[in-house]
């Protein structure tokens, strides 16, 4: 495989994959739409497609994390970052809710099922406010 030196050429080379991937992603969507419409949600969840789905859509969210946090305009932002705990207020107030949802809600989980489901959501968030925090964070302190 010959690497691409010329930056026109690596940026074409970006592009393709970009519509690459916008099809692939238009084409997994309609078959999920395809699946939920004939079968109802719950088959169209039971597809190996949607974890495909999911696990891209996860992977390019976290992907682009990094990139959204850097060119991040903070002018209205303060300088410097809001203390570790205010960051995990905002994912335990979504767990909690996503709880009671789970507890509540039309499907009528059994308490261990929603406190499973509210832990995934509390930990997924967290994790996610935490990358953020200390890319901030670690800007903040390199700008001093």
């Amino acid at each position: 495989m010959k690497i691409i030196k010329d930056e026109r050429l690596q940026l074409q080379n970006l592009k393709n994959i970009r519509i690459a991937f916008i099809i692939q992603t238009v084409g997994i969507l309609a078959i999920l739409l395809y699946d939920t419409v004939t079968q109802g949600y719950t088959a169209a969840k039971e597809n190996p497609v949607w974890l495909v789905f999911m696990l891209s859509a996860v992977v390019l969210g976290w992907l682009n994390l990094r990139i959204s946090v850097d060119e991040y305009d903070d002018a209205n932002h303060p300088k410097k970052p809001a203390p570790y705990y205010q960051v995990v207020i905002i994912p335990l107030v979504v767990g909690l809710v996503v709880t009671l949802l789970a507890l509540y809600g039309p499907d009528k989980s059994r308490f261990s099922e929603a406190l499973l489901i509210g832990a995934i959501v509390f930990i997924c968030f967290l994790a996610t406010f935490t990358f953020v925090y200390f890319l901030r964070k670690k800007r903040t302190e390199d700008e001093e």
